[in-house]
C-alpha cells in the first residue's frame, strides 16, 4: 500500500492583522479620551442674586465667580464649581438619626470614592439654624469636608460636601464656609 501524502498547510502570519486591530482600538479609545478632555462641562453662571434652590425647601447663596455644574444638577442636588473646587448641597428624605446618616455617608464615601477619613467628627452650627456633624477626608489628590445635618421632625437630611485639590483646599475653605453659612431651610411642604 502506498501512502498518500496529504498537502501540507502553509503557515500564515496573524500578527500583522492583530497589530491593525490593536491600532484601530488605540486610535478609537485615544480619540474618545481627547474629546472628553477637551469638552468642557456644562457650567451656568450663578444667578444674579446668587440664590440657588435645592429641592423645595433649601436655599443657599453661591459665591460670585462660581458656576453651577448643570451636568450633575438634579432637583435635590446642586453643585457649584470654581477652579477645581466643588461645593455640593443635597437634600433627601431621611427617617433616621443624625448618627445613622453620618455613618451612611462615610460608608458611601469609603466604598465608592475610596475616601480616607481624617480625624474625629465635630459638631457644627450655622446662623441659619442648620446644625449637625462635620468631618474631613482625602481622595487621591483632593481634600474635602462633609457637613451632615438631619431634621428629624421634617424627615430630611441635608448633606453638604466641599472639595478641592490638596494644594488649594485651604484657600477654598472660606468660600465653602460662606456658602455653608448661607444655607436656609424652609418648612417642608
Amino acid at each position: 500500500m502506498t501512502e498518500i501524502a496529504l498537502p501540507r498547510r502553509e503557515p500564515y502570519r496573524t500578527w500583522p492583522g492583530a497589530l491593525i486591530v490593536l491600532a484601530v482600538i488605540i486610535a478609537y479609545v485615544g480619540t474618545l479620551v481627547v474629546i472628553d478632555d477637551e469638552t468642557a462641562p456644562d457650567l451656568d453662571p450663578v444667578p444674579a442674586n446668587g440664590q440657588i434652590r435645592v429641592g423645595s425647601d433649601v436655599v443657599f447663596a453661591a459665591k460670585r465667580g462660581w458656576y453651577v455644574d448643570v451636568t450633575d444638577a438634579t432637583e435635590t442636588s446642586v453643585s457649584v464649581v470654581d477652579a477645581g473646587a466643588g461645593f455640593n448641597v443635597t437634600v433627601s428624605d431621611w427617617d433616621g438619626t443624625l448618627a445613622d446618616e453620618v455613618r451612611r455617608q462615610k460608608s458611601l464615601d469609603e466604598a465608592f470614592s475610596k475616601a480616607r477619613l481624617l480625624g474625629d467628627d465635630t459638631s457644627f452650627s450655622i446662623p441659619g439654624g442648620l446644625e449637625g456633624t462635620t468631618f474631613s477626608y482625602l481622595i487621591d489628590q483632593s481634600q474635602g469636608r462633609g457637613w451632615i445635618s438631619v431634621d428629624e421632625q421634617a424627615d430630611r437630611a441635608i448633606v453638604v460636601y466641599g472639595h478641592a485639590p490638596i494644594e488649594v483646599f485651604q484657600q477654598a475653605l472660606p468660600d465653602f464656609q460662606d456658602m455653608l453659612d448661607s444655607i436656609r431651610t424652609e418648612a417642608k411642604p
